[in-house]
């Protein structure tokens, strides 16, 4: 149950980080924002090495590491990019339900890769959720383009 919890509060973290990144973008320009996002990461990061650091591996068993598992840093600047990109455009449950179907694909694909397990119910599912996004985007846009025209 704990860790259901703290999935369901990480998704409202990403939410929350992903809209104050986007407005901070916004505001202090693309790159600055993730200049700044980043920078605050390492701050955090240390802070939490130093209250964990019984807990810690020696650095030097990073050397013993694969290298592509430290593109997954390279993976969150672009992810924090494209966010800062699409939050002023897009409306933020529309973010949340593409990332979400993406994450949804994504995820069976990488289970039939390692795992040779193959979704249906996740594809079908995931196709369900991105028709149903699409139905909805051309409702609303419909209701918006008659409010327009109505003022």
């Amino acid at each position: 149950m704990r860790y259901i919890l703290l999935s369901f509060l990480a998704g409202i973290t990403i939410v929350i980080n992903m809209m104050l990144n986007g407005n901070l973008a916004k505001r202090e320009g693309m790159i600055n924002g993730v200049i700044i996002n980043y920078l605050m990461g390492i701050i955090s990061s240390i802070i939490l090495c130093g209250i964990m650091m019984e807990s810690m591996p020696s650095f030097l068993n990073i050397k013993s590491i694969p290298l592509p598992y430290f593109i997954g840093g390279f993976i969150g600047v672009l992810t924090t990019y494209m966010s800062n990109i699409i939050v002023p455009r897009v409306p933020a449950v529309y973010i949340v339900i593409l990332r979400f179907i993406g994450q949804i694909l994504t995820s069976a694909i990488i289970d039939y890769i390692y795992l040779d397990i193959f979704s249906k119910g996740k594809m079908i599912g995931g196709v369900i959720f991105l028709i149903g996004l699409i139905i909805n985007a051309k409702v609303d846009n419909k209701y918006e383009l008659g409010n327009l025209k109505l003022t």
